[in-house]
């Protein structure tokens, strides 16, 4: 059944915001009919009409749309906010019914498979026996000495003079002279001694540790 002009303002008004209804009459009206409708012969621009307008009562305003919109025009605002609101209400109830079955769904498990799932594959057994790496093997030395063992410096010793330059002249087979070792290079292999004698002009010679022996 169709709406008396009064039931439509009286709906629009149970529909639309004081700030919804200025906006209704700032699209519907000239500044002639803000004029007229404010009874202001100011000069005020539209704008400045406007802002007076929204200072007044939402029911002056309800009452200045009944007497300035047509009924066609007001049928077609609430016809317009009908939509809307039924629109918003679709989308409420979609969002509702979303929720009621996200929650069913989770009392029966169905958003289990969503959850990641732990990999029990990497799981430790701490009850078992751990297989340990044996220990490393030592390194080994980094020079092997053939031969007499090494020597510590201030050890009386002998060395073996044979078939080295002295004065000129090859020392013969068996020559050997006492001295007190003064330091040991164990990586180049070589023991510096210092002789009781003079050797060839000189108290200290270098030798391998295989001409060297303990004296007594």
């Amino acid at each position: 059944m169709a709406q008396t002009k009064a039931e439509l303002v009286e709906e629009l008004s149970s529909q639309a915001s004081k700030s919804d209804l200025v906006d209704l009459l700032r699209s519907r009206l000239r500044k002639d009919d803000l004029v007229s409708l404010l009874e202001d012969e100011s000069g005020a621009t539209k704008e400045e009409l406007l802002r007076k307008l929204g200072n007044k009562k939402k029911d002056e305003l309800v009452e200045a749309v009944a007497t300035h919109l047509t009924k066609d025009e007001i049928q077609e605002v609430v016809d317009r906010n009908n939509e809307e609101n039924g629109d918003d209400d679709q989308r409420a109830d979609s969002e509702r019914e979303q929720q009621r079955s996200r929650r069913g769904g989770e009392q029966r498990g169905e958003w289990s498979e969503q959850r990641p799932q732990r990999d029990e594959g990497t799981d430790i057994d701490w009850s078992a026996e751990l297989d340990w790496s044996p220990a490393p093997r030592p390194t080994s030395a980094p020079v092997t000495f053939v031969g007499a063992a090494p020597f510590q410096p201030g050890q009386r010793v002998r060395v073996d003079i044979s078939g080295l330059p002295m004065m000129g002249i090859f020392a013969g087979k068996g020559a050997s002279a006492a001295g007190t070792i003064v330091g040991v290079d164990a990586r180049e292999r070589s023991v510096r001694v210092y002789l009781d004698a003079v050797f060839d002009g000189e108290k200290e010679i270098v030798l391998p540790p295989e001409r060297v022996l303990p004296d007594g």
